[in-house]
């Protein structure tokens, strides 16, 4: 939150939560009674401010960060990277994985075929979000273009799962014809003025880097800083 107050601010917290209800993510809830309350204690604690203005003809509040507010910013972004943040993040499809030998053969080939057309879904929002982030800046596509990266090898995951099971998956419904040999191939993905990259989408995938320029900083959607 602190993040996202000090990029996009000062800015309505309404303009705040749309930030949470546009992700592609669903883990991130952008209600109300979630967002409000984290905006009123973040106030309370002056790690935030808030200025009486107007928008059209309505009066609203700004909200920006305090000289606290920036420091607990910074202190979040500190080093060392945990190895909480750095390591093997949680994966309850991958946990699931481990214990698909407690269930019958059909129930695994049903089991794989459901997560599988559930993560393509999933991987078309996240397709369409980096494609709206694209000429937004650097540091947005680049939070998108990881979310893409990830979707792309837990797809790439499933289908390896599968094949060691001998499961023969099926495309979910809507996806275009082609889609899933499409995501393998290795293009380029940079967004306007930032240096051109090109990725293998497979499980394992390296990036390599062609340096021709320099994008410009315009905003990063970050995670709710917790500590703060």
């Amino acid at each position: 939150m602190l993040a996202l107050v000090s990029v996009d601010g000062p800015a309505t917290p309404y303009a705040i939560r749309k930030v949470f209800l546009d992700s592609p993510s669903p883990q991130w809830s952008g209600s109300a009674g979630t967002i409000y309350p984290l905006i009123d204690r973040l106030l309370r604690r002056k790690l935030i401010r808030s200025k009486l203005c107007l928008t059209g003809k309505r009066r609203g509040h700004q909200i920006s960060l305090t000289t606290a507010g920036l420091r607990a910013l910074r202190l979040w972004l500190s080093l060392p990277i945990p190895d909480w943040v750095a390591g093997v993040p949680p994966d309850p499809l991958r946990t699931r994985v481990r214990f698909l030998g407690a269930i019958r053969a059909s129930q695994r080939t049903a089991f794989l075929q459901n997560a599988y057309q559930r993560t393509q879904a999933h991987l078309r929002a996240v397709e369409a979000d980096c494609e709206r982030k694209r000429a937004k800046g650097e540091f947005q596509y680049l939070m998108a273009r990881g979310a893409l990266l990830s979707m792309q090898s837990r797809c790439a995951f499933l289908r390896e799962v599968a094949e060691v099971l001998s499961v023969r998956l099926k495309d979910g419904p809507g996806l275009a014809k082609g889609k899933q040999r499409a995501t393998r191939k290795t293009r380029s993905v940079a967004p306007p003025g930032f240096p051109t990259a090109r990725v293998s989408a497979s499980f394992g995938s390296e990036m390599r880097w062609n340096r021709r320029g320099s994008g410009s900083t315009i905003s990063q959607t970050a995670r709710t800083c917790r500590r703060t």
